[in-house]
């Protein structure tokens, strides 16, 4: 009978003192929630003497890391990455360059090492296989905020494409993990592109194909919604809006829906059950496309408005009529911003029911909505036009807020938003950039963040624009 595996473990006295000592592990593999042991020196036995410095250089990063001194467990660490790249014992420095990392607070640094184990091929590696479970359990835990509201990775980076933008299903896997190489924490799916015709609604068998790619790599996978746009979905005539003003031109394409029916809110709510069963993380709320959001009322929800109010039912004079230039008429403009005040108010609480629909499945899952950086400097229009309410938003729904960058510079509105929500990792950026068909994608888009200095200390959605497939 061959000889148990001796493992050492760490315990901590009341005091500062570091006490080593030695535990019989059994040969069954440890459970999902212990984290790996730091392993004996001779558990991989070399015949090449060239190995002797590569294991000798991994015993002396195990012992500063017992010792706690990080910053030389860390150097030494990477030194054994670097010379012993065909080295069996890969995984496991890399798994524990990370945890140094993480004792160091440099927690971008250590989601790198465990996304790279999550990333690259390791099942044949000395319990390649456990480390790669660990760390995807690991990103988990950072990406997750703690007792004190603090996140392990402080710059988020997401990726926001259409489904049509999707690799082929043979060359999804290669993609994905080029995203995570190149950083990207999470991979927001969007309806696809179908400005004229065809379905915006999304297939769930392939929301849940690419949860469980990305799931595996470590990423997590958001998925974008519009409720704003009916285009693609199955809506009843009941909750068709009727609009002050004819469509704008641009807005041909648009199925206007009211996003104030109750009828409406069902349906999506029920949409958005099934996005979250498939597997997905998190949902992301995108903005209102065009302005006109006072302008749109549907019979039940002009019911509804009326019956709050005791109005005798009709928003003839009051949709459309009194916008700013003739507030001077004071009976019509109260019951005109009365109205904008009640139809965005019941957005913001429709926001928050979609937020506990998601977590009835999910209680890790987010809910992102994104609104104009112009929304925060001129509330009033931003809650008129696109029934933006982001003290509203940002007070009651309790998830994310993705700022759309819109090209403005500066971060005043930025930094009064991230004290109003107590915690800046709820405030995102959310930028466009234009993609070409070239093979470094990930390329253009780091470029493009470099160039907006601005961006360097948000979290970030970056929505990819491109007619075509993204390579």
């Amino acid at each position: 009978m061959s000889p148990l595996p001796w493992t050492v473990h760490l315990f901590r006295s009341r005091g500062s003192a570091v006490v080593l000592s030695l535990c019989l592990l059994s040969a069954c593999v440890p459970q999902a929630g212990q984290r790996p042991s730091i392993p004996p020196p001779n558990r991989v036995t070399h015949t090449n003497p060239a190995y002797d410095a590569q294991v000798r250089l991994l015993q002396e990063a195990h012992r500063a890391f017992l010792q706690e001194r990080y910053p030389a467990a860390a150097l030494f660490f990477n030194r054994f990455i670097d010379d012993a790249k065909e080295s069996p014992r890969l995984a496991e420095a890399r798994w524990w360059l990370g945890r140094a990392y993480e004792q160091l607070g440099d927690y971008r640094s250590a989601m790198a090492q465990y996304r790279l184990l999550a990333v690259e091929s390791i099942t044949q590696q000395a319990d390649g296989a456990l480390y790669e479970g660990y760390a995807l359990r690991r990103l988990d835990d950072l990406r997750r905020p703690g007792p004190d509201g603090h996140y392990g990775d402080r710059t988020q980076l997401a990726l926001q494409v259409t489904v049509d933008q999707l690799p082929p299903i043979t060359g999804l896997v290669p993609w994905l993990q080029d995203l995570a190489k190149a950083g990207v924490t999470i991979l927001a799916i969007a309806p696809a592109q179908a400005p004229n015709s065809g379905t915006q609604e999304f297939n769930v068998e392939t929301v849940r194909s690419v949860a469980v790619e990305t799931h595996r790599l470590g990423l997590l996978l958001w998925v974008v919604v519009d409720l704003h746009n009916g285009s693609g979905l199955d809506v009843r005539p009941e909750w068709m809006a009727t609009m002050r003003h004819a469509p704008r031109s641009d807005d041909a394409s648009r199925s206007t829906v009211d996003v104030a029916h109750p009828g409406y809110q069902a349906y999506r709510e029920e949409l958005v059950r099934r996005l979250v069963r498939a597997g997905c993380d998190g949902v992301l709320l995108a903005a209102r496309s065009t302005a006109g959001f006072a302008e749109e009322f549907s019979d039940e929800s002009r019911r509804l408005f009326s019956a709050s109010f005791g109005l005798n039912g009709t928003l003839d004079p009051i949709v459309g009529s009194a916008s700013l230039s003739d507030s001077k008429e004071e009976g019509r403009a109260a019951h005109y911003w009365r109205w904008v005040g009640w139809k965005a108010k019941s957005y913001a609480q429709w926001t928050v029911r979609l937020r506990k629909v998601l977590r009835e499945r999910n209680p890790a899952a987010t809910l992102s909505i994104e609104v104009r950086h112009s929304s925060l400097t001129t509330p009033l229009q931003g809650l008129e036009q696109f029934g933006e309410d982001v003290v509203e938003l940002s007070s009651n729904a309790g998830g994310l807020l993705v700022v759309r960058h819109e090209g403005i510079v500066g971060e005043a509105a930025l930094e009064k938003l991230s004290r109003q929500l107590g915690r800046p990792e709820r405030v995102w950026i959310g930028l466009s950039v234009k993609t070409s068909t070239r093979p470094l994608v990930m390329e253009e888009i780091n470029q493009a963040i470099a160039d907006r200095a601005i961006l360097s200390r948000w979290n970030r959605v970056i929505h990819a624009e491109s007619g075509q497939t993204i390579p």
